[in-house]
């Protein structure tokens, strides 16, 4: 019994470094309030990695690095910069320009884009810059279809 008591504790303390998976809701956006769809990376700090997605012309995903370590280099903000998105068994690369309003990396495109899928249905995205200096953020996918449907349920 005293086994068990003390397991529950060290899995809560592992689902929650691991993050708490996909939400959604109204966020407040330069625009006015939008629906959002966010996940918070599993390296933590001050300012976690993010991924947000949400719809505007055309739906939006945004990634945010979290906190840079003392010492690390500058967003690269004059031209896109390619990440890889990797799924496991598929990777994706995605353009995506730095926008100074919110220090995220933003990538535009249509809701049926194959990106969107992938989020949707698998269970966890390596996000890296081949090309860049930032190290390789984890995030789970647990609870993204839903959050998703709800930020494609908003998009005109």
């Amino acid at each position: 019994m005293r086994r068990l008591l003390l397991a529950v504790p060290f899995a809560l303390i592992a689902s929650t470094a691991l993050g708490a998976g996909w939400e959604s809701g109204m966020q407040e956006d330069e625009g006015g309030s939008v629906m959002m769809a966010w996940v918070f990376g599993a390296q933590g700090g001050d300012v976690p990695p993010e991924l947000r997605m949400m719809c505007g012309d055309e739906l939006v995903l945004r990634y945010g690095q979290g906190a840079a370590p003392e010492g690390a280099p500058d967003p690269i903000i004059d031209t896109p910069v390619s990440f890889t998105f990797d799924f496991g068994d598929d990777i994706l690369s995605l353009d995506m320009q730095y926008e100074d309003m919110d220090g995220m990396y933003a990538a535009y495109f249509p809701t049926d884009s194959l990106i969107v899928g992938f989020l949707r249905t698998e269970d966890s995205v390596a996000v890296d810059a081949p090309s860049g200096p930032w190290p390789v953020q984890e995030f789970t996918l647990e609870g993204s279809s839903k959050a998703i449907a709800a930020v494609l349920k908003s998009c005109r």
